[in-house]
């Protein structure tokens, strides 16, 4: 075989038919066959699924056949299988940054499905804007860091233990923050669980103890991460543990403490629902079992009082506690900060803040908490005397609604569900429930089965949206509803309102998001990689997302998370090393005059400013901080900064490779004085 010469291209075209995706739209044979005497290609061909085992060994047979410098692939989004075709070059000894490929599937099918002439034309043009930019492709190496066999959960609810417990099991050592003083999330908050309405606590409680009996766990309660920086392969991390002002070390939770102190605050464990001592615990199985003193609403501050420090037998409580700041370093980051409910003083036109009578969903399950601010008894706030003889539980009070929450809060259904049941069950007929929906969603395991007992127990269900809601006189709630169901316009009077609220991301999340360079979607909820091939993963290597932090979700669902964010963890830290690609920003230390404006512009700090011997500024860039988002090469006003794979001769080139075929079709056509195909 002749040796190639030094400028030479050999390019070679694959033509994916992606099953009817493509295929089905345009001639993906006839594709392939209008490059073949294209300049610079020296192979072409198409196939049913280039990412099949038959296309994977197509690629690599003709790269070395034909001595390849370069591989085209028309198919789909480069985000599905690029980094599959890159092994493939790599393997058969052509850099893996020799590929280039054309989105044939999102970028044309998809969009021109039903005009196959056009189709075929923007296919024709985008793969050969990909073979121009083949020719300009360089090789790009690969540089290793030692990564920390140790994993930072941040978030401490049902999906954040679940990743630590996991973890933990695998031998990583696991350093487990939540901010709030007591581990256990949301979850610890409910008395039951739908469908099965099996105690929540009796499932919660053993992986609280298990938490705090491991010894791969160290666990950091009210605390929070203030800053991460990138160390190479690991990550620094800073946190900010805040006083308890009670010793976890010494205090024996014997309660002497509580019972005599006299200063009282909000209960936020019970949102808002009566009050509790300014030294207390949350709920009796919390973790730490020991007592945690509010500064906001003790009075030792103010007045001096003493008598919890002189009640402790243990001398455990110390006023003079100052927070502490520790810095750790860790292989990866899990993050699991969970949700909360809107707040409900958003929904003034509910009585939202105004009424009473007029509680979350959340509040409500309080209610029904044997350690709640009733004991488990329905009552009615702010007095808890008397009960309800009738109840409305209001569904998606907030979401799904494009004036407040747009997204749907996904168990909404099921824990409006829940509650009726067991309320159902404590007081039988003696209350008299309805259900005001938009539409009802029972998607998951055993939900159905729950929803037609609930709807067999009596509950009345009314389909509409609830207007005109009114306080009467007597503290009771009033509103009209159309009811889709029978087409009439009621309106109902009620004791007690329930509203079943929007959910939204835990406050702090996204600071802690712009901290860990993870992206936000709708809402502020954090973004995984990819919604169904990377749904733990996000664009910054080794920091991993799991439950209610990344959408709306239920208790099983959020479980799947941390189980599966806990695996991608531990793939990442137990290699021991993690490879990083090269193509990142690089400097031309000749053009760049220091003016600063990539270091502004750079969202993950990659670029500081440095002096040089002459002591003018000049841009140095981290390659393990940057992640190639090519921010930096749009503002460089000398183009000093480029971004290796994207650098701006090879997106000229593609474009120009775009408007060059499209420009010889449209020649073509006027010569011909016809239209081609």
């Amino acid at each position: 075989m002749p040796k190639k010469k030094k400028d030479e291209h050999r390019i070679g075209v694959f033509i994916c038919s992606c099953g009817t995706n493509i295929g089905g739209v345009i001639n993906v044979r006839k594709l392939a066959r209008d490059f073949k005497d294209y300049p610079g290609v020296s192979f072409t061909t198409s196939n049913m699924f280039t990412c099949s085992k038959d296309g994977q060994d197509k690629i690599a047979d003709m790269i070395k056949e034909k001595e390849l410098t370069g591989v085209v692939i028309g198919a789909c989004t480069p985000k599905l299988h690029e980094q599959l075709f890159r092994e493939i070059l790599e393997e058969n000894g052509l850099n893996p940054f020799r590929l280039a490929q054309a989105n044939l599937r999102e970028h044309d099918t998809w969009v021109h499905g039903d005009n196959p002439e056009v189709a075929y034309k923007v296919a024709y043009d985008l793969v050969a804007g990909a073979i121009e930019r083949a020719k300009t492709l360089e090789d790009i190496g690969f540089e290793e860091y030692p990564v920390d066999k140790s994993v930072l959960v941040i978030g401490a609810g049902i999906a954040g233990i679940q990743s630590a417990l996991d973890l933990a099991d695998k031998g990583i050592k696991v350093y487990l923050v939540e901010k709030y003083t007591s581990i256990g999330g949301y979850m610890a908050r409910l008395e039951k669980t739908f469908p099965t309405l099996d105690c929540s606590m009796c499932i919660l409680s053993p992986k609280l103890s298990a938490v705090e009996r491991h010894k791969n766990i160290e666990l950091l309660s009210y605390s929070e991460v203030i800053e991460t920086e990138r160390d190479y392969g690991n990550f620094k991390v800073r946190i900010k543990k805040k006083p308890r002002y009670v010793s976890i070390d010494d205090c024996i939770n014997c309660g002497a403490c509580e019972r005599n102190c006299p200063a009282t605050g909000l209960d936020e464990w019970n949102l808002g629902l009566g009050e509790r001592k300014a030294v207390y615990t949350p709920f009796p199985q919390a973790v730490p079992g020991v007592y945690f003193l509010d500064k906001e609403s003790c009075t030792h501050w103010t007045d001096g009082c003493t008598i919890c420090a002189e009640k402790c037998p243990r001398d455990a409580i110390s006023y003079d506690v100052e927070p502490e700041e520790i810095e750790l370093k860790v292989g990866a980051i899990v993050a699991a900060t969970g949700f909360v409910e809107m707040d409900i003083e958003e929904l003034p036109e509910y009585g939202g803040g105004k009424f009473a009578h007029v509680l979350t969903a959340g509040q409500y399950g309080r209610l029904l908490s044997l350690v709640g601010p009733t004991e488990g008894k329905i009552l009615l706030p702010p007095g808890f005397e008397q009960s309800p003889k009738r109840i409305a539980y209001i569904n998606c009070a907030g979401s799904r609604d494009e004036n407040h929450r747009p997204w749907c809060c996904n168990f909404g259904c099921m824990y409006t569900l829940r509650h009726a049941e067991m309320t159902h069950r404590l007081y039988g007929d003696d209350i008299d429930q309805w259900i005001v929906y938009h539409e009802l969603r029972a998607g998951g395991k055993e939900y159905e089965q729950f929803y037609r007992r609930v709807r067999e127990s009596g509950v009345q269900f009314v389909r509409g949206f609830p207007s005109d809601m009114v306080e009467e006189k007597d503290g009771s709630i009033s509103f009209s509803v159309f009811d889709q169901g029978t087409g009439s316009l009621l309106r109902l009077n009620f004791d007690m309102v329930v509203l079943t609220m929007a959910v939204d991301p835990s406050p702090g999340a996204a600071h802690l998001g712009h901290m860990l360079g993870v992206d936000r979607s709708e809402g502020g909820f954090m973004k995984e990689l990819h919604p169904k091939l990377e749904p733990v993963n996000t664009k910054s290597r080794g920091i991993f997302i799991a439950g209610a932090c990344q959408s709306p979700k239920d208790i099983p669902a959020s479980v799947a998370d941390g189980k599966a964010a806990a695996s991608a963890a531990a793939s990442h830290v137990l290699k021991g090393k993690v490879r990083v690609q090269m193509d990142k920003a690089v400097v031309d230390e000749t053009l760049c005059i220091g003016c600063g404006l990539c270091e502004k512009v750079c969202p993950f700090t990659a670029i500081s400013m440095t002096l040089r011997d002459d002591e003018s500024q000049l841009a140095e860039v981290s390659s393990i901080l940057c992640t190639g988002c090519g921010k930096c090469q749009v503002v460089c006003p000398t183009g000093a900064i480029k971004r290796k794979h994207f650098t701006t001769e090879q997106i000229e080139a593609e474009v120009l490779g775009l408007i060059s075929a499209h420009r010889k079709r449209e020649q073509a056509e006027k010569t011909s004085g016809g239209v081609s195909s």
